[in-house]
């Protein structure tokens, strides 16, 4: 099926109506002080929006923030416990919302997430509590209306691909992507040439890391060989 911006603009406002009452609640839990933005990104907004598309029905457990303002949860009795979490943010275990990541004072202006947060462009899209809606960037309307998986931004340039945790973690990352959505919405994703180029490019080291990345963060072991094995399709 071939969708246009307008049923995307659907799909989109209703999602974020359906967010509203749970970040209404999360401020609450959390205790936020005042003027504190508070957006949500990742998994609960992009897979939101795609269940509205494609009559799925999978409900994400993540719930992922961004705080604008730096935020005291020591005295919070609603905070069980906190940890940091894997990309420098704070790991809250909280009494009615299971786990929630929190990165805090990151911004006052939302354009700035595009920059820091996104990886990929289905991921370019984001929950702003102050307007109380999902604001979707070009980058995600081209995911959906493309079918195609594609960096957020390109990561190599005349001397090749830099940083070789990065290139391996975006590589498992964007196959398991391919796979999820597959199997969630029965949607048939392509991966762009830059995505291709970083797979096609990946040194012997860098590979190494992309399956210790994978078996460390791809959850199921089911998930960690079906990641592993279209790699290695894709590399023959």
């Amino acid at each position: 099926m071939v969708y246009c911006m307008s049923v995307v603009d659907t799909a989109i406002k209703k999602a974020g109506n359906k967010i509203i009452p749970v970040a209404d609640a999360v401020a609450n839990e959390l205790k936020l002080s005042s003027g504190t933005k508070l957006f949500f990104v990742g998994g609960s907004v992009r897979d939101g929006v795609l269940n509205e598309l494609f009559s799925g029905k999978y409900d994400s457990k993540d719930i992922d923030i961004i705080l604008s303002k730096k935020q005291d949860f020591k005295d919070n009795p609603n905070i069980v416990r906190m940890r940091r979490n894997s990309l420098g943010g704070i790991k809250l275990q909280t009494k009615n919302f299971g786990v929630i990541d929190v990165f805090q004072y990151y911004m006052d202006n939302p354009d700035l997430l595009v920059c820091d947060i996104f990886d990929f462009n289905c991921n370019a899209i984001y929950y702003s509590h102050n307007e109380r809606c999902i604001v979707a960037t070009p980058h995600f309307y081209n995911f959906v209306l493309s079918k195609t998986i594609d960096l957020q931004r390109v990561i190599y340039g005349k001397n090749g691909i830099e940083y070789n945790y990065a290139v391996s973690a975006l590589t498992s990352r964007a196959l398991k992507f391919q796979i999820e959505f597959r199997e969630r919405y029965n949607l048939q994703l392509k991966l762009s040439s830059n995505v291709l180029y970083m797979i096609y490019n990946l040194d012997e080291n860098q590979e190494q890391e992309m399956v210790k990345y994978t078996k460390a963060k791809a959850g199921s072991v089911d998930l960690q060989n079906k990641i592993i094995s279209e790699y290695q399709k894709l590399r023959c």
